[in-house]
């Protein structure tokens, strides 16, 4: 037996530097040679995750060759918990340097990958996004940790829905902006995708109340575009964190603010918020500095005037954000 131990021991001194070293995320049996030689134990396989919390081990069966742990997998209650670093600059996937705009990470596919790999821990409810540190605790879960979309639905926040192309709410509002769209010396767009807005209710209702202020009103259909500094579109329904993305910024905070924080727009009728009936005109504001292969503009529901004149060649103003609803985010093409 010593000359097994000794032979051991001089074939890892002449390995030296040429040696694997046991990554970080691997298995943490097995760091002694000698029962690695043995086969006993593992440091080969990656450690198991379940449901976005990494264990010390790969499987059962070496958590069992642990002192005191025989035939018994890591308690979960004693599973370190990981939550996301929001005042990261840069995504925290390991090895990603792009910069951080989705929960501490640079879109939702990495955050989800990073719930896989057992870096971060995932929400108790869908079990793939990041825990988010300002969510409310959930009822009924172990650790009543929520991802930031699940906490805004259980607030009561703006989501978004994606509509199949052939939903009919898809085909209505394809055919409103198409038949509105004034061509003159432009093609006709392609809408690719389309999301619907489901705004808050709290949102609804100072819009009912608002509409009720109004001796005559009606509803009408407008457009509206700003600048877009994500990927929205690409990589599901999920609004980013930029302060900068005016269409972001726009839908999550049911038009109260605009890009860089801005509470309101300029324009000639003052500070306020200015829309379009024509989506070919909405669409000279738009604006991408992104990858993205899609231009993007909200059509809107705004509450006006009966009496109120709408051009169709011009802006339609309102002073308040409780006369306006986001309704459907539209991706587009050229």
């Amino acid at each position: 037996m010593a000359a097994i131990v000794r032979n051991v021991v001089n074939w890892s001194a002449q390995q030296g530097h040429s040696s694997p070293q046991i990554q970080r995320d691997m298995c943490e049996v097995g760091v002694n040679i000698f029962l690695r030689f043995m086969n006993k134990v593992c440091g080969k396989k990656p450690k198991f995750v379940e449901r976005g919390h990494k264990h010390p081990y790969c499987s059962r069966t070496c958590a069992g060759k642990t002192p005191g742990g025989i035939g018994k997998a890591p308690s979960p209650t004693t599973t370190k918990h990981l939550t996301v670093n929001t005042a990261s600059k840069t995504c925290l996937l390991a090895g990603c340097n792009y910069d951080a705009v989705f929960q501490g990470f640079c879109d939702p596919v990495h955050a989800m990958e990073a719930v896989k790999q057992g870096q971060i821990d995932g929400c108790d409810k869908c079990h793939d996004q990041p825990v988010s540190t300002n969510a409310r605790p959930s009822r009924g879960s172990s650790t009543g940790k929520l991802c930031a979309g699940c906490d805004r639905a259980l607030r009561g926040g703006t989501q978004l829905k994606e509509l199949g192309s052939r939903d009919s709410k898809f085909r209505e509002v394809r055919k409103q902006l198409i038949g509105k769209w004034n061509t003159r010396n432009e093609g006709l767009p392609t809408v690719d995708k389309m999301y619907q807005v489901l705004v808050p209710r709290d949102q609804l209702s100072r819009y009912a109340s608002y509409r009720k202020t109004l001796t005559n009103s009606r509803e009408i259909r407008t457009y509206h575009a700003s600048l877009m500094l994500c990927d929205l579109g690409t990589k599901g329904p999920f609004l980013c964190e930029r302060k900068g993305c005016g269409i972001c910024s726009v839908v999550r905070s049911s038009f109260k603010t605009f890009a860089f924080e801005e509470e309101y727009e300029q324009g000639r009728f003052g500070q306020g918020i200015y829309t379009f009936v024509s989506p070919s005109l909405a669409d000279k504001e738009a604006t991408t500095s992104t990858t993205s292969p899609y231009r993007v503009m909200i059509a809107c529901d705004v509450v006006v005037s009966a009496e109120q004149e709408v051009p169709d060649d011009d802006s339609v103003f309102v002073a308040s954000s409780d006369a306006i609803n986001s309704a459907y985010i539209v991706m587009y093409s050229m």
